[in-house]
C-alpha cells in the first residue's frame, strides 16, 4: 500500500499579535486532529495530517486572544464525533461544533452531537456533489443550520438551487472560494454576495491562502472581496483561522500574523467586535 502524503504542520511558534481582540472574540472555523490512537481518521482519506489535538488549539487561542471557537468537522474525520465529545467534556462551554452526520446517523447520535455543541452540518462539494436534502431538512427542523463548502464558479452554480431550496440561514465556507482573477464580478463571488445580502447566509472570512493567487500572507487580492462584503452586509460576516491549515498551498502563516491581518480587513473597532463577537454569538448561540 502506498503511504499517504503527510501535509505540513502549522507554525508551532505563533507570535502574540499586535492587534488586541475584543472580549469574547471567536474563531469560527478551525479543526483538531488526533491523537490518532484515540481519534483515528478515515482510512480512505486524500492525505494524512499530523496530530494537532484540542490542547494545541486551546494554547494557540489563549496566545492569540480568542476565547471561543467553532470546531468544524473535517472530511478526514468521517461521521465520528468522539473527538468533539472529548473537547466538550474538557472545555465545557468554550466550543460549538459543525458536524458531518449522514442519513445513517441515528437520532441518539444526533442528540450526542448536540450535547457536544453541534449547531450545524457541513456539506462539502469536495466530499460529494450529491446532497441529501431530506437529511438537511431534518436537521434544520432540529434547529441546525447548513454550512456549504463549494469552490469556484462551477461548484457554486451547481449547488445554488439546492442552497435556495434548503430552509434556514446557511453559512458559506471560505468566502465562497472566489476567483481573484475574475474580481468582484466573478460568478462564485456574485453567488455568495447574493446569498449574504438577501439574508439567506452568513459567510466566513477564512482560508484566504487557499484561493488567493499569492503564495503567502497578506494575500492582497482577497481584500476587495472582504471590503465589498463588509460594506454590503457586515452583520453576516464571521472570521475563522482555518487552523491547522491542513493541505494549505503556499507559505504556512504564523497565526499571530493571521490575527493582525484582521486589522487591515476590518479597520474599525466596532466592525471587528461585530464580526468577532456579536455575529458568532447570534449565529452559533454563544452567550452574549
Amino acid at each position: 500500500m502506498t503511504a499517504l502524503r503527510l501535509v505540513r504542520p502549522p507554525d508551532l511558534a505563533p507570535r502574540k499579535p499586535r492587534l488586541a481582540l475584543p472580549a469574547g472574540a471567536t474563531d469560527c472555523h478551525c479543526h483538531t486532529f488526533g491523537p490518532p490512537d484515540r481519534f483515528p481518521l478515515i482510512p480512505n482519506r486524500l492525505f494524512d495530517v499530523g496530530s494537532h489535538p484540542i490542547e494545541q488549539l486551546v494554547a494557540l487561542h489563549d496566545r492569540l486572544g480568542l476565547q471561543r471557537a467553532v470546531i468544524v468537522q473535517s472530511v478526514l474525520h468521517g461521521p465520528s464525533y468522539a473527538y468533539m465529545a472529548d473537547a466538550n467534556a474538557r472545555y465545557p462551554g468554550r466550543f460549538k461544533y459543525i458536524a458531518m452526520p449522514t442519513a445513517e446517523t441515528s437520532d441518539a447520535d444526533l442528540a450526542g452531537m448536540e450535547a457536544c455543541g453541534a449547531v450545524g452540518i457541513r456539506v462539502a462539494y469536495r466530499g460529494s456533489p450529491n446532497v441529501d436534502e431530506k437529511l438537511l431538512a431534518k436537521l434544520v427542523e432540529r434547529g441546525w443550520h447548513v454550512q456549504f463548502w463549494y469552490r469556484g464558479a462551477e461548484e457554486a452554480t451547481n449547488w445554488l438551487p439546492i442552497i435556495k431550496r434548503t430552509p434556514g440561514e446557511h453559512v458559506i465556507d471560505h468566502l465562497g472560494w472566489p476567483d481573484p482573477a475574475e474580481g468582484l464580478d466573478g460568478t462564485a463571488f456574485r453567488i455568495t454576495l447574493g446569498l449574504v445580502t438577501s439574508g439567506r447566509a452568513y459567510v466566513k472570512l477564512s482560508g484566504p491562502g487557499r484561493y488567493s493567487e499569492a503564495d503567502k500572507l497578506p494575500w492582497r487580492d482577497v481584500l476587495p472581496f472582504i471590503r465589498k462584503l463588509a460594506a454590503e452586509a457586515p452583520e453576516r460576516l464571521l472570521w475563522g483561522s482555518d487552523w491547522p491549515h491542513a493541505d494549505l498551498p503556499g507559505e504556512m502563516p504564523n497565526d499571530g500574523d493571521l490575527v493582525d491581518l484582521i486589522g487591515g480587513w476590518l479597520p474599525d473597532e466596532s466592525l471587528r467586535k461585530l464580526v468577532l463577537v456579536d455575529n458568532p454569538a447570534r449565529k452559533f448561540g454563544f452567550p452574549t
